[in-house]
């Protein structure tokens, strides 16, 4: 039992005192959970590299010459790799800059190119269709990246211009409101930007109920199979040419991405694309998810066993994390001109 102590958050050290007074049969599935958790931490870790590619600093007014996290494309490790967990996950997290030009970002979905729209039929190229039931995903630790390889740490704001609770964006198309990522920039010319696709470990190692908006249960992002939240989480019906709803092997129908409460694995993603940030005024573009690249990640041909055990091993869970893995070789993310 130490050993799983020392990988563990501290709700499971709390709750592993408890488990002596549990029935035989509740006793066994809570520790069970408890040890895959543990055991998926290690395993991933193993695989984690979070400098590999990494830009080459970091610039933030509070902590200007740090080392940058995540790869070219994407890379493990991204939330506040520095802190490794060890910031207090703040609700009001403080402002990096009280200037700046507003950059509005619009989320949309894309797939071969075309509008994906969710709740309606999507056509596809093998006759069937396509409806997204639910589709949702966090956004945290958002840097513009400039052309010499520096990143520059930017707070993501609400409408009116304050710092989001946890400095956390939820995308939830079934809500338009959510579907506009703010940031507060520095003008300047940037070749790209990057953000981690998640939530921090400080945040994701917290009870639910314990957090605010947009970290709470009805989030629809706790995640069942382990402990923490969803980075990412995709379901929908498929409804073949013949009017059958067997998907093909290619088209997932649900894809659960998420981390691990004991290390820090939520992905970061790099998009690059030109961003010219006026002195006065602000900026609007549009940035593109394409569904496509997503499936091809969730439904790759890599192994993920060492994490795949248990409740992890569920169709959406597996999907999920390959697609976690694979985010460095796709283009999920596309800055339209």
């Amino acid at each position: 039992m130490s050993s799983f102590v020392d990988f563990g958050s501290e709700r499971f050290v709390a709750g592993a005192c408890k488990l002596a007074g549990m029935k035989s049969r509740r006793w066994v599935l809570a520790l069970t959970t408890a040890m895959h958790v543990a055991s998926a931490g290690c395993a991933s870790t193993q695989q984690a590299d979070p400098a590999s590619g990494g830009a080459a600093g970091v610039l933030d007014e509070r902590t200007a010459g740090s080392t940058a996290s995540g790869g070219a494309t994407a890379g493990t490790g991204g939330a506040s790799a520095g802190n490794a967990g060890g910031s207090a996950c703040s609700e009001q997290p403080i402002p990096r800059r009280t200037e700046g030009t507003p950059l509005s970002l619009s989320l949309s979905l894309v797939m071969a190119g075309k509008p994906f729209v969710f709740g309606q039929p999507n056509a596809l190229a093998d006759g069937g269709s396509l409806v997204p039931l639910n589709f949702r995903f966090y956004v945290s630790e958002v840097q513009l990246l400039q052309s010499t390889g520096q990143a520059v740490p930017v707070d993501v704001v609400t409408a009116a211009g304050a710092p989001e609770p946890y400095g956390v964006h939820l995308f939830n198309a079934e809500d338009e409101q959510s579907s506009t990522l703010r940031v507060l920039a520095p003008a300047g010319d940037y070749s790209g930007l990057s953000f981690a696709l998640g939530i921090e470990l400080a945040c994701n190692r917290q009870a639910p109920a314990l957090l605010g908006e947009p970290l709470t249960d009805a989030s629809q992002m706790t995640w069942p199979h382990t402990g923490g939240f969803l980075f990412l989480r995709y379901e929908g019906r498929y409804t073949g040419a013949d009017g059958r709803a067997g998907a093909p092997s290619d088209l997932p129908t649900a894809v659960h991405m998420g981390g691990s409460i004991a290390s820090e694995l939520v992905p970061r993603v790099t998009i690059p694309g030109t961003l010219s940030i006026p002195d006065n005024g602000s900026l609007s573009r549009a940035l593109n998810l394409a569904v496509d690249e997503m499936f091809k990640g969730a439904t790759a041909e890599i192994d993920v066993s060492d994490v795949a055990v248990g409740f992890l091993s569920t169709p959406e869970s597996i999907a999920g994390e390959r697609l976690r893995r694979k985010l460095s070789d796709l283009h999920v993310f596309v800055l339209e001109p």
